[in-house]
Formats: C-alpha cells, structure tokens, sequence
C-alpha cells in the first residue's frame, strides 16, 4: 500500500489545527488536487486561519492590564505561580511546558527551585499567542489545585458568649448521660467553635496575600445587611440520613443576611482559581456549627468512622445555643491553633 495512504502529509491551518493531505486517486481529478497539494512547501507558506477568538475567555483576567508591549511589537507577561505547581507546569522532561510553547508560539520561563522569584514569565509575538498560553497555565495550574489538600478556610467565629457557655453545657450534659460510643473526643473545642464560609488551597504567601485582597473586595457585598450579624444558633442535626451512624453532628445557623453574605462569598471566590475541589461547583453554603465529629476522635486514634446519634437527637435535638453578635471573618489555618487557642489567623475582615 502507498505510504502516501499510510503516512499522509500534514497541512498546518492555524496554531492549533492540522489536517491530513489525503491522496485523490487520478480517476477523480487526483492529479490536479495532488499538484495543488504540493504547493503547500517550506517555501510557500500555508494558509494559517487567524485566531479570531483567542482573547474572548480572557475578558475577566486581572494579569491582562500587566501585558507588556516592547519596541519591536513583542508581548510579555509575568504572573504569579506558586512553585508547587512548578512540577506540573514543566512536565516530564519538560514535556508540559514545551507542548503549551509549541501549541501557542510563545516561550515560557518558569523560575528554577533555588530562585526566589515567583513569576512565571510568558513572551510572544502576537498578543492573542500570549492570552492563549495564559489560558493554559490557567487551566492546567486549577486541575492541579483540584489534587491538593486545603490549606485555609474563611471562618466565623462563635467561641465567645453565651454560645460558648451553652456549647460547653451541652457537652456536658451529653457527656453525662454515659451514651454508648460517645466520648470527649469526639466534640469541637469550645475554643473552635465556628461557622465556616470557604474552604482555599493557599500555597504560598503570595496566594496567601490574593486571598486577603479578595476578602477585603467582599466588603462591598456587606451593602444592605446588618452588621454586626447576629447568629442564632439552636437545634442539631446530622450530615446524613441515618442518626444511628453518623460522623459529623452539628448545630443549626439562623441569619438570612449571613447566610446572603456567604454565598456572595462563595461566587467571587470561586472566579479567583483558589477555592478547594468540594467548592468550585457548590451554588450555596450550607450554614452550621460543628459539634461532633469522628474525624476529631479519628486524631486521637479512635476506632470507628461513625456513632450513633439516636439518643442525642432525641433528648436535645431541639437545644438552644443563644445568639452571638459576629463581627468579623477571619481566614485561618486548618488544624492549627493560636494564642487564643482559636484557629491561627492569615488575616481578616472587620464589620
């Protein structure tokens, strides 16, 4: 069989597309479309359909005002990538990297390990070649973060007051009863106690930074709602359908204007690439404080991955914690611990 049926020429169309040169037997014209098809040489240039597109998805990218434009026409870009990502930029053998190059005629450096810079730099001859190459470190570094553990969440406090004096009650009082498979491990420290509004992989201090400059811009979505909140927290529930074995226990949140608040939270933080795998597609967040949880006795190597809840649903499924005036956000470091035996602080955002 001819290697021309086998192996076929390829006719680049543009940066991205490429189309066989199929052979047409002499029968149907084939030596006039084969004579034409050999015209496409080094040396006469084939057609390339203009990127007509290439900059429409990128309208909302902030690092789009810091392109750069040199004296002889070329762009340039640098942009923040924290180096955990660096491994899966580059690829095997520099695979990833070369391939994104190539299919968008641009040149990315990407910072050795040893350096202290950050920045990411992408340069190329068209600024739509440029937007393109964006386009897929965006991408590619947001499938990489979905794989990463969370690092940070955006939190509520509710450790203070009659909240926490009426926590500490009902722990008591649960602890007291002598129900089967129910021990102090398994509850939150009334120092912790908390609302919690998002979940971030934040994995260096200048993603650490993003995330506090976008907390602070949700100031404005505070417009039209009374602060400081106040929270009523009253009644339990459970995660699942089953009270008999559970994992998570947890308190009922009533306040339609926090509850406002954090799912306008929720939006704007899923348009900055920083929220973990669980909240990029969630429309809501689901309003609770957490009382007890197996995970918590799971740290303290406890057996199990669930208890019964039964007996404790029905003797205080109706408890009633109080109100707390909330005048902050905070976003803190998961499974870590500050002075005031809270979670430790990133940073906040007073009402």
């Amino acid at each position: 069989m001819s290697r021309e049926v086998l192996s076929p020429s390829v006719q680049r169309m543009s940066q991205n597309r490429r189309y066989r040169v199929n052979v047409v037997h002499d029968d149907f014209g084939g030596a006039k479309w084969n004579s034409q098809n050999k015209l496409a040489t080094p040396e006469n240039k084939a057609y390339e359909e203009p990127d007509l597109y290439g900059d429409d998805d990128d309208e909302d990218d902030e690092a789009l005002k810091y392109i750069e434009e040199s004296a002889s026409g070329d762009f340039s870009l640098s942009i923040h990538v924290s180096k955990s990502f660096y491994g899966g930029l580059i690829g095997m053998k520099g695979s990833t990297k070369r391939r994104i190059e190539e299919e968008t005629r641009t040149e990315i450096y990407v910072p050795r390990q040893n350096e202290k810079s950050n920045e990411v730099t992408i340069r190329a001859k068209q600024r739509n070649q440029l937007c393109a190459a964006l386009r897929q470190i965006r991408h590619l570094v947001a499938s990489l973060r979905k794989k990463m553990k969370p690092t940070h969440f955006l939190a509520l406090a509710l450790n203070f007051g009659e909240v926490k004096e009426r926590f500490v009650e009902l722990k008591k009082c649960i602890l007291e009863a002598e129900l089967p498979g129910i021990d102090e491990e398994l509850f939150i420290s009334e120092c912790c106690i908390h609302i919690t509004l998002g979940i971030y992989v934040l994995l260096d201090d200048g993603e650490r930074q993003e995330a506090l400059r976008n907390l602070e811009s949700c100031r404005r979505l505070l417009d039209g709602s009374k602060t400081p909140f106040e929270v009523r927290v009253k009644g339990l529930e459970i995660m699942n359908d089953d009270p008999s074995s559970t994992s998570v226990l947890y308190a009922r949140i009533e306040c339609p204007d926090l509850q406002k608040f954090a799912d306008n939270c929720l939006a704007h933080f899923q348009t900055t690439g920083l929220c973990a795998t669980h909240h990029i597609e969630r429309k809501s967040i689901k309003l609770h404080m957490t009382v007890m949880n197996k995970r918590y006795a799971n740290e303290a190597m406890k057996s199990g991955n669930s208890f019964d809840a039964r007996e404790i649903l029905k003797r205080f499924g109706d408890f009633d914690f109080g109100v707390a005036q909330s005048q902050a956000v905070h976003l803190c470091v998961l499974k870590s611990r500050g002075e005031d035996e809270f979670y430790k602080k990133t940073g906040s955002l007073e009402f």
